[in-house]
């Protein structure tokens, strides 16, 4: 089993090197649960990953202050005795002004007559000419002369396609 704990260690150093971070925390804590784990210092690199991860998003955490050794403890220190001084006096308290009601906001409606004198100016309606342009062909299509043309012009050409197709068909049987 020793070499199974090896193989998660590695595992989580690489993926520490490829900044893979949740993935190398995972690996450690699945090598928590290995035997000889505890040996192997897995928790402080699980520790390790935590802070790698965090300090790479930007959390910053607080550093603790070292603990002093108790020699080095300072006993502690007696406040000093004080003498008690004459207690301050209580501040005055603010003149309270009389209660006066808050009016409730006005709304002052335009009278009809104020109305009357706003008259909307009329503008020309504007007629827009709309060209239909189509999605393939950008250009405008040119105006026939003859109003009816064209449609007669597509009807021979659907006629004309029909029949080619019609004799094909016919010569291929």
């Amino acid at each position: 089993m020793r070499s199974r704990l090896e193989d998660l260690l590695a595992t989580a150093e690489r993926q520490l090197a490829a900044r893979s971070y949740d993935a190398a925390i995972d690996t450690c804590r699945t090598a928590l649960n290995e035997p000889g784990a505890a040996e192997a210092g897995v928790q402080e690199r699980l520790g390790a990953a935590c802070r790698v991860r965090d300090e790479a998003r930007g959390i910053v955490r607080p550093v603790e202050a070292p603990a002093l050794p108790v020699e080095i403890a300072a006993p502690p220190v007696e406040p000093p005795a004080e003498t008690p001084a004459d207690p301050e006096p209580p501040p005055a308290p603010l003149p309270v002004e009389p209660f006066r009601t808050i009016e409730p906001p006005s709304i002052k409606l335009h009278q009809p007559d104020v109305v009357a004198t706003i008259e909307r100016q009329d503008f020309p309606d504007y007629q827009l000419e709309v060209e239909k342009l189509s999605i393939l062909h950008p250009s405008p299509a040119p105006e026939d002369e003859e109003n009816g043309s064209l449609p007669m012009k597509q009807i021979a050409l659907a006629i004309l396609i029909c029949g080619i197709v019609c004799l094909i068909a016919v010569l291929l049987k």
